[in-house]
């Protein structure tokens, strides 16, 4: 990869020194970073632990997934989660996708959506009580789509283990 700038050393949050250049190939994973950070200041300081929550992981790791300084990128399954939580208004989500694919063009697909459904999946809708706070309705959406996919993962690991012949007894 060519460089633009000559290197320095910069400090990193860990307290570890790394050489940084003006473009590096972690530059596409910082704008989008950026862009993220920007929009979560914008809607207050619940964002990051509301966004811990719904993906089941602690505040620490949100900052990490979401500010520039960490070189950790967020996994493409936790994005539409975090766009949802993050209440994106859809010119800051198109510009936000439009980065983090720039970025990681081999996850367009499943960021896009493609390929989450067809022969093998199944498409299922729920009717829920819209609540009157929109953070807590993205909240409940995003958790509930969490435990769809956890619950959806754990059967399919069963099925694996029992060769497709599970134990009905104890469903309703």
């Amino acid at each position: 990869m060519s460089r633009i700038a000559s290197p320095s050393a910069v400090a990193t949050p860990s307290g570890s020194v790394r050489e940084f250049e003006l473009y590096d190939e972690l530059m596409p994973v910082r704008r989008y970073k950026m862009l993220l950070q920007a929009f979560l200041k914008r809607r207050g300081s619940g964002s990051r632990q509301a966004i811990a929550e719904a993906l089941g992981n602690t505040r620490s790791f949100i900052t990490q997934i979401t500010s520039p300084a960490y070189d950790l990128a967020i996994p493409a399954h936790h994005v539409r989660t975090i766009v949802k939580i993050a209440g994106l208004q859809p010119n800051e989500e198109r510009m936000f996708l439009d980065a983090y694919i720039a970025a990681h063009p081999e996850r367009a697909s499943e960021i896009l959506g493609r390929g989450q459904s067809g022969p093998g999946s199944t498409t299922m809708s729920l009717t829920l009580p819209q609540l009157s706070n929109p953070a807590a309705q993205r909240r409940l959406e995003a958790l509930i789509e969490r435990f769809a996919r956890d619950v959806a993962a754990t059967m399919i690991a069963n099925e694996a283990d029992t060769g497709g012949h599970d134990d009905q007894r104890d469903l309703p």
